[in-house]
């Protein structure tokens, strides 16, 4: 969820956005449920998830073959690699990964792997660095920051080399919405982001991500399923008790809306300040300020959109009870003066350790914990959980259809 500070800095960018007609839906929608014992979406079934999903190692390479290596996955904000020779090494569920800023400023994913014996070509993980090249520490193999091979030390010692064929292997990748999406398929060629996204593409284009700019990242290993992170953030049934020193006060009825967009999911949630909205026009109608919206897009990011910036979480698998957990925000501007850089400073720290570090992955690592004992076999969904068994069912009919077509 979002938290907003008694002297958040409102910015006219981020203000009175013009709500496209989903969104506008379910805003509409939110305001009419004010005071109504049901929400209008509640799902009239109860449901279940069976607790095996968290921790089979079979179901988590099912999961890894049939979503992680086929999917657009959003890797972050291009504007954490503001100026060209910028890069990031990252290991995602066993590809060495660098995101570089090549110097025609072009976005490049890249595998951290020299093509000739292997060895990685820059050893630092999740630190921003400037560079070049990239050399290889073991040999000195050289390559743009493009990919290409540029120079092979004793060079006559390969006289048949085809240095074409010898770049560094490029995953399909793409900019979209300031957002680096790739899919981790050093084989595959395409990628189709407006695609895969479906409607929620006009969403990110109104809400103006692309504009927006990098302002602080913390990337850290839970002891967790990375489903258990994107169920916590698909409900609001825990936000009185769990976040009720921190979020709670924002939320004091919370209440919310959503639809599904393909795989994925929309949803609105009441903010202390919606009834403002009652008495205002549908041009009027904001989304940060009378109530925080949640884009749960597939299979392992959210966005979340607070008052003033902007949180991106990206939960990916490393075991079936381990994840790296990648959360960054983003400001709708660099800061311009030392008060706004101390405010959105302020917001990361209380979201990133007091939110989601300290209640939310806190609380999915005890249930991780849980599962062992065999207490459940299954776990029970109510009525106002409609879009955890949705997402859990869409996880199924995702590997189900990979390994039918593969059949």
């Amino acid at each position: 969820m979002t938290v907003n500070s008694a002297n958040r800095i409102p910015d006219p960018a981020a203000a009175d956005l013009p709500l496209n007609p989903p969104l506008h839906r379910l805003f509409a929608r939110l305001l009419a449920e004010q005071g109504a014992p049901e929400g209008a979406d509640w799902d009239p079934r109860e449901g279940s998830v069976d607790a095996s999903v968290y921790r089979d190692p079979a179901f988590h390479q099912r999961e890894l073959d049939a979503i992680f290596r086929r999917m657009p996955l959003c890797l972050g904000h291009a504007d954490q690699l503001r100026e060209p020779g910028s890069l990031i090494a990252r290991e995602l569920f066993g590809l060495p990964l660098l995101i570089v800023r090549d110097r025609q400023g072009e976005i490049h994913v890249l595998l951290n792997v020299c093509r000739h014996r292997g060895a990685r070509l820059v050893a630092e993980q999740e630190s921003v660095c400037r560079k070049a090249s990239l050399s290889c520490p073991y040999h000195a193999w050289n390559y743009d920051l493009d990919g290409r091979l540029r120079g092979v030390p004793g060079a006559e010692g390969f006289p048949t080399l085809d240095k074409d064929g010898h770049g560094l292997r490029r995953l399909p990748a793409q900019v979209r919405h300031g957002l680096i999406w790739a899919i981790m398929d050093p084989q595959g060629s395409d990628i189709d982001v407006a695609g895969f996204l479906g409607g929620i593409d006009d969403d990110l284009a109104v809400l103006g991500l692309g504009s927006h700019r990098f302002f602080s990242q913390h990337s850290r290993r839970g002891a967790a399923n990375w489903k258990l992170m994107m169920d916590a953030f698909q409900e609001v049934y825990h936000i009185r008790r769990l976040h009720s020193s921190t979020i709670s006060p924002f939320f004091p009825d919370p209440r919310a809306t959503g639809e599904g967009e393909g795989l994925h999911t929309r949803i609105l949630v009441a903010r202390d300040r919606l009834p403002e909205a009652a008495a205002l026009s549908p041009a009027q109608w904001d989304v940060r300020q009378h109530a925080t919206l949640t884009h749960a897009i597939f299979p392992n990011s959210l966005l979340i959109y607070h008052p003033d910036a902007t949180s991106h979480m990206a939960m990916f698998p490393i075991g079936p009870d381990q994840m790296q957990f990648v959360h960054t925000l983003f400001t709708p501007h660099e800061p311009r003066n030392d008060k706004e850089r101390a405010h959105w400073a302020r917001t990361f720290k209380l979201i990133d350790e007091g939110v989601f570090g300290s209640e939310d992955l806190f609380i999915s690592e005890q249930i991780q914990l849980g599962l062992a004992s065999g207490a459940n076999a299954r776990f029970t969904l109510g009525r106002f959980e409609q879009h955890l068994r949705r997402f859990h069912e869409n996880v199924r009919t995702v590997i189900d259809r990979a390994e039918g077509a593969a059949a």
